[in-house]
């Protein structure tokens, strides 16, 4: 079983199962992208290739591992003009950009900051813990910033 290769060679830490549970299922799927903000045991550089490093030597192709911001990047620089002729920006759409746009567009609307939002979370973490569920997030709002806005944006 390729999660418990994952396990076992240290790509995911021995308490993660579940983490090594999606890489394997998306491994074994074949699936383009496994995108995850578990930046601990997930789309970390170093978990990155070896994790891959595992799932080659387990005889599966690697996976692109990767936050939605890299995912977002990655789908556009593969559709430029350059690259594709047939790609034309203006009427073209990715259905995983378009969710990933319309889910950024809905949270924009809601709130006013992303302070705000992560309020938002925490308060349903809260909540969810409250009613006796178990909610575990590895991600640090206070070890990321937000991009810089350019000069067109302020």
């Amino acid at each position: 079983m390729l999660a418990q290769r994952l396990l076992d060679a240290g790509a995911v830490p021995g308490n993660s199962e579940q983490d090594a549970q999606h890489i394997a299922i998306a491994t074994v799927h074949g699936v383009n992208y496994l995108v995850s903000w578990n930046h601990k045991h997930i789309v970390n550089k170093n978990k990155r290739e070896h994790i891959n490093h595992v799932c080659q030597a387990a005889g599966f192709q690697p996976i692109t591992i990767c936050t939605p911001l890299e995912v977002m990047e990655d789908i556009q620089m593969k559709e430029t003009p350059e690259k594709h002729p047939e790609f034309d920006p203006e009427t073209y759409t990715d259905p995983i950009l378009e969710e990933c746009y319309r889910i950024k567009a809905e949270i924009s609307a809601k709130y006013d900051s992303l302070d705000e939002y992560y309020a938002y979370l925490k308060a349903g973490e809260e909540e969810d813990k409250r009613n006796g569920l178990k909610y575990v997030s590895y991600f640090d709002p206070s070890k990321h910033t937000p991009p810089e806005k350019s000069d067109d944006e302020a």
